[in-house]
């Protein structure tokens, strides 16, 4: 068994239905994954079964416990940094509003949907076994969990059903609240243009000095917000981008290694070397042996969910 066999499973079920929505079980162990910052359209729920790791989800952040159960609005940045030596075991359902009525105009989807898809409101982001309505809300999510793995006769009735309770017992509990449009949540947005440029700029020269100029904060004040609302530099957020899209040429191509430090953004073989080895705690062609043809993380099962 290799090391990712050792540290995951991946089993990817076929598309069969039109539902927005994605079930997936993950097993982090030796530090990997490392899901960096990100955001998609759908509401994203976890389960953590064991262990821990770093959540950044909006300006919050927090080392999670066994037992939490972590909430992520529609389009809220977040990331998940595995800790030293700790393992991390969850179940995650992500979900687009649409599936529960979202884009019907009725009092429910103007009252409840729209507002959280159009991030007038957030969550409180985690919900721990000794918060109101806990048992309740994860009964509910297992059960959620039980009919996305089974599928049995029927179960979109049952699915949707589910959902529409989950909901309610979030807006019940008061887990559910209004975003204050204050300085931090503009800041916040910047960063998150900010990130999405990185994205997709991360093989051009990426200078403190340009992506501060960028956004239109100095570079003092830039490396200070920056590291705020991610929990990391800047430089190093670049770095990691670079490393994870590396992992990929490697995984999926037979580029040369000098080929593709150069394609993701390392002007110097010796430095991608060095970065890549601190950061995956082994070479970049003992990666690719390792890890050829082995893609992701998690146990999946998806309909029809598009994320960014």
């Amino acid at each position: 068994m290799t090391l990712l066999e050792d540290a995951m499973t991946h089993d990817i079920k076929d598309n069969r239905h039109l539902f927005p929505y994605e079930f997936s079980h993950s097993e982090v162990k030796n530090g990997h994954p490392d899901v960096l910052f990100h955001w998609h359209p759908e509401l994203e729920i976890n389960y953590i079964y064991e262990g821990s790791a770093r959540y950044h989800i909006d300006y919050d952040f927090f080392d999670s416990q066994a037992g939490d159960i972590i909430l992520i609005r529609p389009n809220g940045m977040h990331s998940v940094h595995p800790l030293e030596n700790q393992p991390h075991v969850t179940d995650t359902f992500k979900f687009h509003l649409d599936m529960i009525g979202y884009s019907i105009i009725d009092q429910v989807s103007l009252r409840y949907l729209q507002p959280l898809q159009t991030s007038t409101y957030k969550f409180v982001p985690r919900i721990q076994p000794d918060m109101a309505g806990y048992d309740d809300i994860k009964q509910c999510l297992m059960t959620i969990f039980e009919i996305s793995r089974e599928e049995n006769r029927h179960f979109e009735l049952l699915l949707k059903s589910k959902l529409n309770e989950l909901v309610y017992l979030l807006y019940y509990h008061r887990y559910v609240l209004r975003k204050n449009t204050d300085d931090t949540y503009r800041k916040n947005e910047k960063i998150r243009e900010l990130i999405d440029y990185i994205n997709n700029h991360y093989q051009e020269d990426l200078s403190i000095e340009f992506l501060a100029n960028y956004i239109g904060y100095s570079k003092t004040h830039f490396m200070t917000v920056f590291k705020q609302h991610t929990g990391t530099s800047c430089t190093e957020f670049v770095i990691q981008v670079r490393l994870s899209k590396a992992s990929e040429h490697l995984m999926n191509t037979t580029m040369p290694v000098i080929d593709i430090a150069n394609a993701v953004g390392f002007n110097n073989l010796s430095n991608f070397n060095r970065q890549f080895k601190r950061y995956f705690k082994t070479t970049p062609s003992q990666y690719r042996k390792q890890f050829t043809n082995k893609k992701d993380g998690r146990t999946l099962i998806h309909r029809n969910i598009k994320t960014s």
